[in-house]
């Protein structure tokens, strides 16, 4: 186990025993390589189901945000710009099809 990853361990592990968190998950990529994967705590309270490197989290709209920032930084580094059609970058989101409710 590497150095940093013993490290989010520890602090994830702290924050399930404070109480903080009742289940996380802390992943971290570079240039595309795991670097950490870490896991604490339960992802069911009534079952008891610990939480796993493949156990799905709800994020709602959390990641609006950041998504936002990264476009606006490769606007501003000539990487697309603002009015780049989404298709040219993922040619594959034609295939997502709205659900029941069009969304």
């Amino acid at each position: 186990m590497s150095d940093l990853q013993q490290q989010v361990q520890e602090a994830i592990d702290r924050l399930v025993e404070s109480g903080a968190e009742r289940g996380l998950q802390v992943a971290v990529y570079r240039h595309g390589e795991p670097v950490v994967d870490a896991v604490a705590g339960v992802a069911d309270p009534a079952t008891g189901r610990p939480v796993t490197s493949d156990t799905l989290f709800y994020a709602y709209s959390t990641g609006k945000g950041a998504t936002a920032t990264v476009a606006h930084m490769l606007v501003e580094r000539g990487v697309f710009g603002y009015d780049t059609p989404i298709v040219e970058l993922w040619p594959e989101s034609w295939k997502i099809r709205a659900g029941p409710s069009g969304s």
